[in-house]
């Protein structure tokens, strides 16, 4: 079930809203991952304002199960992340603000009366998501990506000695 709050009511209170969502329920975040298992934690803290604008915290953890890079196995990872948010109504007011802006540490992003908290945790969780995982105690199996041994490569017909039989065959 998605939840939705009024983003600029929860920072002018300094409110803060607790919750988790089913990974399963976040389809975006399930396309960079090996199974839909795993509940995101996450709590979004009012701060009032930041330089002139509504301001509230997104903290959010889980575990996620991604493919292994060496495998292509799933492999558990533990994702985490805290972020200060800037709130605008419009793209425009976002695009309007002063570049020095960008350096201070807080993103922006477009707020409403009717925010979904629960996209809003999904993109977080995927720019939380490590470029590769791997297993740390090592694979179970091969590498995907090894070659058969060199024995099995050698019981394999030559396709050119298959030629050459036809080629004698039809000068017999």
């Amino acid at each position: 079930m998605t939840q939705y709050v009024d983003i600029f009511e929860l920072c002018k209170r300094e409110e803060e809203l607790e919750g988790e969502v089913p990974v399963k329920n976040l389809p975006q975040l399930c396309t960079f991952l090996a199974t839909d298992r795993g509940v995101i934690k996450f709590a979004a803290s009012g701060e009032g304002e930041i330089r002139g604008l509504p301001a509230a915290t997104l903290s959010m953890e889980g575990d996620v199960d991604m493919f292994c890079a060496r495998c292509n196995k799933p492999v558990t990872v533990h994702i985490e992340s805290e972020a200060v948010f800037r709130f605008v109504k419009t793209e425009a007011e976002a695009n309007a603000l002063p570049i020095e802006d960008d350096e201070e540490g807080e993103d922006v992003a477009v707020g409403s009366r009717h925010f979904d908290l629960e996209d809003w945790v999904e993109e977080e969780a995927i720019l939380s998501l490590p470029r590769m995982a791997v297993h740390e105690d090592g694979c179970e199996e091969k590498p995907v990506w090894e070659d058969e041994p060199e024995a099995e490569e050698e019981k394999r017909p030559n396709p050119f000695a298959a030629l050459a039989a036809l080629k004698n065959k039809g000068n017999s």
